[in-house]
């Protein structure tokens, strides 16, 4: 019987504190599968333009499935949503101040937007 290789390790994620610190390298190899191309595809589909351009009362071509919640880790929350198209403008600057502003966002509005 073949030995089980030493250098294969299984993905696991320890805790949610270490699984938002490296997002560029683990949890790179989930944005690359197949299940999430679908996803992302079918959410740009539904959603073409970027929602918080549209709040805004511009229309710009949304290039990003985003994550409405962090995921942070937690599996059952990558796959399953809730998700927002947004271009990359928006992702990288007005979604990820407000989350790394470590804001507590209790409810999210059908606009991406959280509910005070």
């Amino acid at each position: 019987m073949p030995k089980k290789s030493e250098t294969h390790k299984p993905y696991k994620i320890q805790s949610s504190k270490e699984a938002s610190v490296d997002r560029s390298g683990r949890f790179n190899i989930l944005y690359q599968n197949p299940r999430w191309r679908k996803i992302r595809a079918n959410q740009l589909k539904i959603e073409p333009l970027c929602r918080i351009c549209l709040h805004d009362g511009l229309t710009t071509p949304a290039t990003i499935c985003d994550h409405i919640e962090p995921h942070r880790g937690n599996l059952i929350k990558f796959w399953n949503g809730p998700f927002q198209s947004l271009c990359k403008v928006c992702h990288d600057s007005k979604k990820q101040t407000l989350e790394k502003s470590g804001r507590v966002i209790k409810k999210i509005g059908v606009d991406g937007y959280p509910i005070d």
